[in-house]
């Protein structure tokens, strides 16, 4: 009988181990997840998970509904230091039931681009269409970034 109890306490930690670890404190700057609901304490778990090198800090983090997921946005920034500056954060967002929220690193579209980066720039933007769609960032950014992609192509190299 002893060894049964022992058994199942021994399991049940182990089935307990995984949470703990997984579980770090986010850093939001503003304080703007006070009353966050379990989807977004696991999107910004899961955030500062694949992001845990550069220890993530995070600000204006919203939520709203499309139907019936709810969906959280927000912006989060990689910059060592303990109070990032404005300019190093990027959005993010991701919708109840998908799998990994999304985060739009913007970078700036070189003059010209060689022919083999072309499907790299473009897939870069289909994240922020994503965001767009999900109501993260402002409406016609995906537009504003697809233009000016379009017209660097219109010069590319052709090395």
């Amino acid at each position: 009988m002893k060894r049964a109890l022992i058994l199942c306490l021994g399991l049940q930690s182990l089935c307990l181990l995984p949470s703990f670890s997984a579980a770090q404190a986010q850093t939001v700057v503003d304080g703007s997840d006070k009353n966050a609901s379990p989807f977004v304490k696991s999107t910004l778990a899961m955030l500062n998970k694949r992001f845990a090198e550069d220890k993530p800090h995070f600000r204006k983090i919203s939520t709203h509904t499309s139907g019936d997921k709810q969906i959280v946005c927000g912006e989060i920034s990689l910059h060592g230091t303990k109070v990032p500056a404005a300019e190093t954060f990027m959005p993010f967002g991701a919708t109840q039931g998908e799998e990994n929220p999304l985060v739009y690193e913007a970078h700036t579209i070189p003059a010209a681009l060689d022919f083999r980066e072309v499907n790299t720039w473009i897939n870069h933007g289909a994240d922020l269409e994503d965001l767009e769609e999900m109501g993260c960032v402002p409406e016609g950014s995906y537009r504003q970034y697809s233009d000016h992609l379009n017209t660097v192509l219109q010069h590319r190299k052709t090395n």
